[in-house]
C-alpha cells in the first residue's frame, strides 16, 4: 500500500544542525526530527554527498532507528557525477541502503541532472537500473533532480515515464525565463513536483534590507521565510516543498508557515515585485551553498566566499570582508581560475570570474 504524505512541507537534510566542529549535532538533529514527526511531517530528504557523506548516517541514527520503517517516506538519491560504469550503480546504491538501513527508499532519484550526467544516465542504463531495483522493491517512485537548461530538460524529458521530478523554484529564479519555462513543461507532462531551494539556499529569508522592509510592512516582522515557502506551496502540480532547516528555530517557523501560509492574493503578488525590485537593485551572487563546487583543487571555500560577497554588496560593510579574509584558512587569491567548481555548478555562476570580482574589491579594502 502506497504511503501517503501527510504534510506538504518535507524535511530536506542537506543543512542539518552542526556543533563547533562542524559536525552534525545529533541531539539537536533528533529533537528535530521528533517535532517533525510529532507535527505531522513525514517526508525526508537526503543524498550521498550532503554533508561530506555524512547526512545519510545522521538519517539513520535520528530517523531510521527510532521510527517505524512504515511511518515515514525516505527519498535519497543517485549521485550520479560519481558514476564512471554500471557497477557503480550496484555499488552506489548498496552503499546508500546501508548507511540509511532503510532497506528501501520511498522516492529514489537521479541527482543533480545537467547535459554531462544525462550522458551518464544514457551510456550507464542508470534508468534501467532503477527500474530493477523498482521490480526488486528496493525503490517505490522514480524522479530526478536537475540543473540546467530548459531546452536541455525538454530533450529528456520524454524519454522515460517518471514518477516525479525535482526542481529549484522559488519566486526569485520564476522571474527567469528558463525556470519559468521548466515548470510549464513539468505541468504540460502531468509530473508531480517537488520543489527545492524554495527559500534559495536562505537568500531570500535573510535577503537585501530594503527587500526585508517591504515584507515586513506587508506582512509584519521575519515573515519572510514564510513569504517564499507559501509561494512555492501555492504553485499547482507540487506535491511536496523541501526545506533544508539548520535548527529548531526554523522548523517552528516553517510548520507554522505551512498550518496557516500567506495566500497568494494581490497583495502578495504586489508584495513580492516589490521585493524583486529591491533585489534587483543589489549586485549579488546567485549561490545557494549547496557545495556542489566543492572540494576547490586548491583549499578554497567558495560558498564562503560567495556569502562574504553578498553579505558586503548587501550592507556595504568593509569589515564585513576584511574579516573573513583574517579568519579564511585559504585566501581567495590563491584561485588559479581551473574552473573546475564552474563546471559543477548548478547555479551556472562563472565561480573563477566572481572571485576575480571578490578580490578586487578586497584588495581596494586593504
Amino acid at each position: 500500500m502506497e504511503k501517503q504524505i501527510t504534510n506538504r512541507l518535507g524535511f530536506g537534510c542537506m543543512r542539518l544542525p552542526v556543533d563547533e566542529n562542524k559536525e552534525i549535532d545529533m541531539a539537536q538533529f533528533k529533537a528535530m526530527v521528533d517535532l517533525a514527526v510529532k507535527s505531522g511531517i513525514n517526508y525526508f530528504d537526503t543524498a550521498y554527498g550532503y554533508h561530506s557523506e555524512k547526512s545519510e548516517g545522521a538519517v539513520k541514527e535520528a530517523l531510521v532507528d527510532r521510527y517505524p520503517r512504515e511511518s515515514f517516506i525516505l527519498a535519497d538519491k543517485m549521485p550520479m557525477w560519481k558514476v564512471e560504469s554500471e557497477e557503480d550503480l550496484e555499488k552506489l546504491f548498496a552503499t546508500q541502503l546501508e548507511r540509511t538501513g532503510a532497506e528501501y527508499f520511498d522516492y529514489y532519484l537521479l541527482h543533480a541532472l545537467n547535459k554531462d550526467t544525462i550522458k551518464k544516465v544514457r551510456d550507464f542504463n542508470a534508468v534501467e537500473f532503477v527500474k530493477r531495483k523498482q521490480a526488486e522493491g528496493k525503490i517505490n517512485k522514480i524522479g530526478f533532480s536537475y540543473h540546467d537548461s530548459f531546452e536541455v530538460l525538454k530533450d529528456f524529458i520524454g524519454d522515460y515515464n517518471w514518477d516525479f521530478i525535482q526542481l529549484q523554484l522559488n519566486y526569485y529564479d520564476m522571474e527567469k525565463e528558463d525556470y519559468k519555462a521548466q515548470y510549464d513543461l513539468v505541468r504540460e507532462n502531468n509530473i508531480p513536483l517537488a520543489i527545492m531551494e524554495p527559500v534559495r539556499g536562505g537568500f531570500l529569508a535573510r535577503t537585501v534590507p530594503d527587500a526585508q522592509t517591504v515584507i515586513e510592512k506587508a506582512y509584519g516582522p521575519a515573515k519572510s521565510a514564510s513569504l517564499a515557502l507559501s509561494y512555492a506551496n501555492s504553485l499547482e502540480g507540487v506535491y511536496i516543498v523541501l526545506s533544508g532547516m539548520s535548527n529548531m528555530e526554523q522548523l517552528e517557523d516553517n510548520i507554522a508557515t505551512f498550518a496557516n501560509p500567506i495566500p497568494m492574493d494581490e497583495k502578495a503578488q504586489q508584495t513580492i515585485a516589490d521585493v524583486m525590485k529591491e533585489i534587483n537593485a543589489f549586485k549579488v551572487v546567485d549561490c545557494t551553498k549547496c557545495e556542489y563546487c566543492m572540494p576547490c583543487p586548491v583549499g578554497i571555500n567558495i560558498p564562503q566566499v560567495f556569502e562574504t560577497y553578498n553579505k558586503y554588496e548587501m550592507f556595504k560593510s568593509e569589515w564585513i570582508i576584511k574579516d573573513y579574509l583574517k579568519e579564511a584558512e585559504v585566501q581567495p587569491t590563491e584561485c588559479i581560475g581551473c574552473g573546475v567548481c564552474a563546471s559543477r555548478c548548478p547555479q551556472a555562476i562563472a565561480i573563477p570570474e566572481r572571485i576575480a570580482d571578490f578580490n578586487a574589491i578586497a584588495e581596494k579594502l586593504k
